[in-house]
């Protein structure tokens, strides 16, 4: 019973991961996630396939998904990621 439950337990962390980028992705207005597949597709994972201006483009819209706030919210008691001073 504990083997079971110990297998199921990733998928649903990351099914949890997958509705919470999906919150996000829908913040960005329509032209902003046309322009964000675009850039990723050409990309083809490798950020040197686009130009100096896409890539600050892509880092600018990706910017606004809060990416951090993601892990924030993925992490126990999301206070993992906080600056210190």
């Amino acid at each position: 019973m504990f083997r079971m439950a110990r297998r199921k337990v990733p998928w649903i962390l990351l099914f949890e991961a997958a509705l919470m980028m999906r919150r996000r992705w829908r913040t960005l207005s329509p032209s902003d996630r046309t322009r964000l597949a675009e850039l990723t597709r050409k990309s083809q994972g490798h950020p040197l396939r686009l130009t100096r201006e896409e890539r600050a483009e892509f880092r600018r819209i990706a910017g606004d998904l809060d990416l951090i706030g993601l892990v924030r919210e993925m992490t126990p008691f999301g206070g993992g990621l906080r600056g210190r001073h």
